[in-house]
């Protein structure tokens, strides 16, 4: 069996790439007379050559009805078995409906991973572990400004997120390569922090593009100890380069330019 970072760590072998391409698709930034369906294709074929892996927004396509979920569904399939499809929904319940969640994530829509939001207990977390060849990836400090309310909480020593993050270890140790974080390029003292919490596991980095996030840490300290690169979430910036017809074309130039940005830093820091 083929974990879901062994997947993960090929595609990003494969293309010399971290960088995650998000599908956040809203009508009025999409081109005219391009459905949803068009849309999420076209981009997904258009990038393909350097992506590591799709991050589908499930509110998105929740916002269309069931066009939207008619959509998510073709186009998470349309995605090459090779690239990894993260749905970005953010679980977070008791085990009981965690369970359904899991089912209708990885059996229904057909998504390789998914974000879960663990402020309710580990218990929305473990029913997904289930599946032992997909992944999870944690939402342990998002991108967020108000984030600060919960989160730093009891202090900025000891904030909660921290504590979350120690569960997440000793549960990673029962699930390995089942297991990671995510953490808002936004928070970039908290990302360099996280990685020293949690040296073996992967990030889910959002927070790029649009939201200005810290480019160079998110490089610097993305990768875990064994080798798993970061994944670099870039969504509208690349996505809504163009709202013309040629979309598609001016989508693949952007993602190609990430890409090559990442590459720079990331030698850059290793010469």
């Amino acid at each position: 069996m083929t974990t879901f970072f062994q997947r993960l760590r090929t595609a990003q072998q494969q293309r010399d790439s971290w960088l995650c391409v998000g599908l956040d698709p809203t009508a009025n930034r999409m081109p005219d007379g391009v459905d949803l369906t068009t849309f999420g294709k076209k981009i997904v074929d258009a990038t393909a050559p350097y992506a590591c892996a799709y991050k589908m927004n499930l509110a998105f396509y929740l916002a269309y009805g069931p066009e939207g979920m008619q959509a998510l569904q073709a186009i998470t399939t349309h995605v090459a078995d090779e690239i990894p499809v993260i749905l970005d929904a953010k679980f977070g319940d008791i085990d009981y409906t965690a369970v359904h969640y899991a089912r209708a994530a990885f059996d229904v829509l057909g998504a390789d991973a998914v974000t879960v939001s663990p402020y309710v207990g580990m218990d929305a977390v473990k029913p997904l572990l289930d599946y032992k060849d997909k992944g999870v990836f944690v939402l342990v400090r998002s991108a967020n400004t108000t984030s600060n309310d919960f989160q730093l909480w009891p202090s900025e020593q000891s904030p909660l997120f921290r504590y979350v993050t120690a569960q997440l270890n000793t549960l990673a140790d029962k699930h390995p390569e089942q297991i990671g974080i995510t953490v808002g390029a936004t928070q970039p003292r908290d990302l360099t922090r996280l990685r020293c919490w949690a040296p073996t596991l992967p990030f889910l980095i959002p927070g790029l593009g649009e939201q200005e996030g810290d480019f160079s840490l998110s490089v610097e300290h993305g990768t875990t100890v064994t080798g798993i690169g970061p994944t670099i979430n870039v969504g509208r910036t690349i996505i809504y380069a163009s709202s013309d017809s040629d979309f598609d074309r001016v989508a693949a130039t952007t993602a190609r330019d990430w890409v090559d940005q990442i590459r720079r830093e990331r030698d850059k820091l290793l010469a």
